[in-house]
């Protein structure tokens, strides 16, 4: 087991700073850490829970991504940007209702509207999701590389599927879209994966 204390004097973990650390396995975000910046934790691959403080206003793209043990995501309440709602498991931009981070555990809210690009990206423990009715997008590689998801229902709320977003997701055998309308972009849904549209 490794674990990491940085200072309560550090205000930015900048980009990649831990990417690639397949040993750390804890790490404490201080208070005084403002922003952890593009792929500050990717690839970290031991690491299984993570507490993001109050004091967080900037999390940047894929921060978290490629780290298929975490099991446990979880806002500090206080925070002005982030919220972990519902105990979801999962970073929620408070504003937007954008889930900007999911992992294998993660219970996706029914107030969440976009599901963001990578937001569980290479989660390959996750084997089941279900989205609810108040999502209208899911973003570019949102689902990318989940090799443990076997099957997915699109709600009806859904209007728009970013490039990629099922990409990688070698196990998929099938897709439920019930909105026939959806705007699919490209190399959203993997070749040989059974499309079924409900109408």
């Amino acid at each position: 087991m490794t674990a990491i204390n940085i200072p309560n004097s550090v205000t930015s973990i900048y980009i990649e700073a831990f990417s690639g650390c397949t040993g750390l396995t804890e790490f404490t975000i201080p208070n005084s850490v403002i922003k952890i910046d593009i792929g500050a934790f990717s690839g970290c691959t031991g690491l299984a829970s993570i507490t993001i403080p109050n004091s967080v206003v900037e999390i940047g793209e894929m921060a978290f991504c490629f780290c298929p043990n975490l099991t446990s995501i979880v806002v500090e309440k206080g925070n002005a940007k982030y919220d972990s709602r519902d105990n979801c498991n999962a970073i929620i931009e408070t504003e937007t209702n954008h889930l900007i981070t999911g992992c294998k555990n993660t219970i996706i809210p029914n107030s969440v509207t976009k599901i963001g690009e990578d937001a569980f990206s290479d989660c390959i423990g996750l084997t089941s999701i279900t989205i609810p009715n108040s999502v209208t997008e899911i973003g570019k590689r949102a689902f990318y590389g989940c090799t443990g998801l076997t099957s997915i229902t699109i709600p009806n709320s859904v209007t728009e599927i970013g490039k990629g977003a099922f990409y990688g997701c070698s196990s998929l055998k099938s897709i439920i879209i019930q909105n026939p309308d959806v705007i699919i972009d490209e190399d959203a849904i993997p070749e040989g994966v059974e499309v079924i549209v409900e109408k």
